[in-house]
C-alpha cells in the first residue's frame, strides 16, 4: 500500500476549494453582460427569488433551536443584484464546477435558466465573491435556499419527464446546495443533509429513472440541434453519476450507509472531460470522430461485476481504452462502497478477496490511463485527481479489517456526522506503515 501520509484529508472532494484557481481569461463568463443582455427578465426573476426566500425563512424551523432568523429584503436585494449574479456565475465556472460537473458550459444559458438554479449557481460563485461576515452574505441564507429547493423536490410528481428542461435544473441545484452545505463544514447542516435531503434526492431521481438511462445515440457528427439534444442527455446521465458520487463520500467519510446500490446504477458511464467540455457542435463533432473507433464502456454494475471476478489484463478489458479518469473515480467510490456493506455483513455474497481483486484490478486500469496523461492536465482534473488517494483508503480498510487487535471505530459501521473517525484511522495507518 502506498504510503498513506501523502493522503491529505483536507483535499478530498466534496469540500470547498479555498480558493478560485486561474485560468485563461477567455475562459471566464465575460461574455455574458446580464444587465445589458436581460435585464428586465433578470430583475423581474430576481425579485421572484428574493420574495421566494423571504416567505421560506418565516415559514421554517431546524431543531431545538426553534425558528431561524428571518431574511430581510433590504439587505437580500443589495446582495442579489446584477453585478453580484454576472460574478458569481463567472466564479462557480471556476471553482465548483470542475468538482461537480452537471451543469454544461458551452450551452449554459442565463437567460433560460430557473430560479432554483440560478440560485444554487449564485450561492456558490458568491461563496467566493462575497464575504462571510456582517457586511456580506448572511449565514442563515444557504439553510434558507436548501430548504426553498428540496420543498420543491419533494413535491415534485414523478410522472414528468427526466429531462424537462425544469425537472433537470431543479435536480442539479439540489445537488449543487447538497454539496455547498457540505462544504460549509457544520455538523447540525450536514447531519441534515445526511439522512433528510439527500435521501430524498436520491429517492426523486431513482422515481424519474435516471439511474436507468441509456443514451438514445452514440456520441456523433451532427448540427446544433442534434449536439443540444446529445448534451440534454448527458446532463440527465452525469446527475445520476455525481449523485452515487455524493453517496459514496457521505459512505467513505461518515459511514453512511449507501443510499444507493452499485448494481441499480445501469445508466451509461458519462462522457469524458474532451466531450463535455466541447465548445461547439463542430468542435463536439471532431472529439466524436476520434473517438468512434473506441468500444462504449458497459453500465457501471457490469464494469465492477468484471473487476469482482478475475485479475484483469489490458488484453481481457476491451473497454479499456473507453476509460476516463472521471470513469475511474465513480468505480473506486462504487468498490469503496461495496467494501463498507460488506464489513457491514451486508452484502454476504460477496468477500474480502472479492473487494482486494477488484480493488487491484482498478489500480491496474488507472495506472495505464494516468501514464498517458501530462502533468499539467492532472492539476487541473478536479474532483477526479483524489480517486487515487480513495484508492490508498480503500486498501488501508482492507488491511485493518484483517488485524483482529484494530480497535478503530471508522472500521465500525456505525454513521457519524464529523471526520474524527477518518481523521483518526488516517493517524492510524500512517503511524503502522512499515
Amino acid at each position: 500500500m502506498s504510503n498513506f501520509g501523502e493522503f491529505q484529508l483536507p483535499g478530498l472532494p466534496f469540500q470547498l476549494p479555498s480558493a478560485i484557481p486561474s485560468f485563461p481569461d477567455d475562459y471566464l463568463l465575460t461574455q455574458f453582460n446580464l444587465e445589458a443582455l436581460f435585464p428586465s427578465k433578470l430583475s423581474t426573476q430576481l425579485s421572484e427569488i428574493l420574495t421566494e426566500l423571504v416567505e421560506t425563512s418565516k415559514s421554517m424551523t431546524f431543531g431545538s433551536t426553534g425558528t431561524i432568523q428571518q431574511l430581510d429584503l433590504a439587505e437580500l436585494s443589495h446582495l442579489l443584484d446584477v453585478s453580484h449574479i454576472t460574478a458569481s456565475i463567472s466564479a462557480f465556472f471556476q471553482s465548483l464546477h470542475w468538482h461537480l460537473p452537471v451543469v454544461h458550459f458551452p450551452t449554459f444559458d442565463p437567460g433560460n435558466i430557473t430560479n432554483s438554479l440560478l440560485l444554487a449557481i449564485f450561492l456558490s460563485g458568491a461563496t467566493y465573491t462575497i464575504p462571510l461576515d456582517g457586511k456580506g452574505l448572511p449565514s442563515t441564507l444557504f439553510d434558507v435556499a436548501e430548504e426553498y429547493i428540496f420543498r420543491q423536490i419533494a413535491s415534485l410528481p414523478t410522472v414528468v419527464s427526466p429531462k424537462s428542461h425544469s425537472t433537470t435544473q431543479l435536480i442539479q441545484s439540489a445537488l449543487i446546495i447538497e454539496m455547498l452545505q457540505f462544504g460549509r463544514d457544520n455538523m447540525q447542516t450536514r447531519r441534515r443533509i445526511r439522512i433528510v435531503r439527500h435521501p430524498c434526492l436520491v429517492s426523486t431521481i431513482r422515481s424519474l429513472g435516471i439511474f436507468q438511462l441509456k443514451r438514445n445515440a452514440a456520441p456523433d457528427i451532427g448540427d446544433e440541434s442534434i449536439w443540444r439534444q446529445l448534451v440534454a442527455e448527458e446532463v440527465c446521465i452525469r446527475i445520476a453519476c455525481w449523485v452515487f458520487l455524493a453517496d459514496g463520500f457521505l459512505t467513505v467519510c461518515f459511514n453512511n450507509h449507501p443510499s444507493i446500490s452499485v448494481f441499480e446504477m445501469n445508466c451509461n458511464f458519462p462522457w469524458s472531460a474532451g466531450l463535455w467540455e466541447a465548445e461547439s457542435a463542430s468542435t463536439f463533432s471532431q472529439i466524436a470522430t476520434l473517438q468512434s473507433t473506441e468500444l462504449p464502456l458497459p453500465p457501471l454494475s457490469d464494469v465492477v461485476s468484471q473487476l469482482l471476478d478475475n485479475p484483469l489484463n489490458e488484453a481481457s478489458i476491451p473497454w479499456g481504452p473507453s476509460v476516463s479518469v472521471e470513469h475511474l473515480l465513480i468505480l473506486i467510490y462504487a468498490i469503496n462502497s461495496l467494501a463498507f456493506q460488506v464489513r457491514a455483513g451486508l452484502l454476504k455474497y460477496i468477500s474480502l478477496d472479492k473487494i482486494r481483486c477488484a480493488s487491484g484490478n482498478w489500480k491496474r486500469v488507472w495506472d495505464s490511463v494516468i501514464g498517458l496523461l501530462d502533468k499539467d492536465h492532472l492539476l487541473h482534473l478536479g474532483y477526479p485527481k483524489h480517486a487515487q488517494e480513495l484508492w490508498w483508503l480503500l486498501n488501508a480498510t482492507l488491511d485493518a479489517a484483517g488485524k483482529s487487535d484494530a480497535r478503530l471505530q471508522y472500521m465500525d459501521s456505525t454513521a457519524t456526522d464529523d471526520l474524527g473517525n477518518l481523521n483518526e484511522f488516517i493517524q492510524w495507518c500512517y503511524q503502522s506503515a512499515p
